[in-house]
């Protein structure tokens, strides 16, 4: 059981820090700043546009793809 926990959490880093490096290399016409990332869940959606809210106006919520993965994120320009 730790082990699967263990591997599941590395490969979840992994998946971040792709997602890192992906907004980083990223065209500079999409000036998107990845803030925060959620899980593609219902609660990962409601948790995306509580955060937007309380952020302030310039904040919003998109879906990005990292590899297979697909997660909610708090994204501002």
């Amino acid at each position: 059981m730790k082990t699967a926990m263990r591997r599941a959490s590395l490969g979840m880093s992994a998946v971040v820090a792709a997602a890192a490096m992906a907004v980083t290399f990223a065209p500079a016409a999409s000036a998107e700043v990845i803030v925060r990332w959620f899980p593609y869940t219902t609660a990962g959606a409601k948790a995306c546009n509580s955060a937007a809210n309380a952020a302030g106006p310039e904040y919003y919520c998109t879906t990005i793809k990292v590899g297979s993965t697909k997660m909610y994120a708090l994204a501002r320009p």
